[in-house]
C-alpha cells in the first residue's frame, strides 16, 4: 500500500508567520520622540502664559499709565517754573499734574483689582489690597504735605517734597508689585523710580523736575517698551 504524504504546498508556509499572526511594532527612536515632547513643552508654556495674562497685572499698563503721567506733568512743572519768581511752578500746571497722577491711580486700581478679580483665596486679597494701598499711600503723602505748609516751609522745600515723596511712593510700590508677583521688571523699575526720586532733590529747582520727567516718566515708559516686546517674544 502507497503512503501518499502531506505536499509541502498545502501545510503552513515554511518561510515566514502565518498572515494572520499579529505584527510587533518597533519601539520609537528618540528622533521621533523629540517633536511629540517639544509639542508638550509648548503647550504648557501657552497654558502659563494665558494663565499670567488672565491674573497678573500687565506691566505695559502700569507702566504706561505712570510714564506718561509723570513725564508730561513734571515737563509742565518744569516749563512753567523757569525764570518765574521763586522757581515755583504755575497752579494751573500743578492742577494739571494732580489730575494726571489721579488717573494713573484710578488706572492702576482698577486694572490691579480687575486681574485679580478671577483669582480666588490670597491671591485675590493681595491683589485687591495691592490696588488700594496706592490710594492710601497718596492720601497719606498729602496730610504729611499739608502739616509741613502749615509749618510754614518754604515753596522751594514744599515742591520738592510733593516731587519726592510721590515718586518715592511709586517706586516703593512697584518693588512690592515685583516681589508679590515675581516680577523681576517691575522691581527693577521701582528701584529706578526710587533713585530717581532721592537724585532728583539734589537737583534743586526748577532743575528736579526735568529729572522727575526724562528719567522717573521716561524710565517707565521705557519700561512699558521693554515689557511690551518680551510679551511679543513669550507669544511667539
Amino acid at each position: 500500500m502507497t503512503t501518499h504524504g502531506t505536499s509541502p504546498a498545502s501545510g503552513p508556509s515554511a518561510s515566514g508567520p502565518s498572515a494572520s499572526s499579529p505584527s510587533v511594532s518597533s519601539p520609537a527612536t528618540p528622533d521621533e520622540l523629540a517633536p511629540d515632547a517639544a509639542s508638550a513643552l509648548d503647550i504648557i508654556r501657552a497654558q502659563r502664559h494665558a494663565v499670567r495674562d488672565g491674573f497678573e497685572p500687565d506691566t505695559r499698563v502700569l507702566f504706561g499709565a505712570w510714564g506718561v503721567a509723570w513725564l508730561v506733568g513734571n515737563l509742565l512743572l518744569y516749563s512753567t517754573a523757569r525764570g518765574s519768581a521763586g522757581n515755583t511752578p504755575a497752579g494751573w500746571s500743578f492742577a494739571i499734574y494732580f489730575v494726571l497722577l489721579a488717573a494713573a491711580i484710578a488706572v492702576t486700581i482698577v486694572h490691579v483689582v480687575r486681574r485679580s478679580a478671577g483669582v480666588a483665596g490670597p491671591s485675590s486679597t493681595s491683589g485687591a489690597m495691592f490696588g488700594w494701598t496706592w490710594t492710601i499711600g497718596f492720601i497719606g503723602i498729602y496730610l504729611i504735605m499739608t502739616g509741613i505748609m502749615n509749618a510754614g516751609a518754604n515753596p522751594e522745600i514744599i515742591n520738592l517734597g510733593w516731587s519726592s515723596l510721590s515718586c518715592l511712593l511709586v517706586g516703593v510700590l512697584y518693588l512690592a508689585g515685583g516681589a508679590l508677583w515675581h516680577s523681576r521688571v517691575l522691581y527693577v523699575l521701582g528701584a529706578w523710580i526710587v533713585l530717581v526720586g532721592g537724585a532728583s532733590t539734589l537737583a534743586g529747582l526748577p532743575g528736579s523736575f526735568l529729572v522727575m520727567a526724562l528719567a522717573g516718566g521716561g524710565g517707565m515708559l521705557v519700561g512699558a517698551l521693554v515689557s511690551h516686546v518680551r510679551e511679543y517674544r513669550d507669544a511667539r
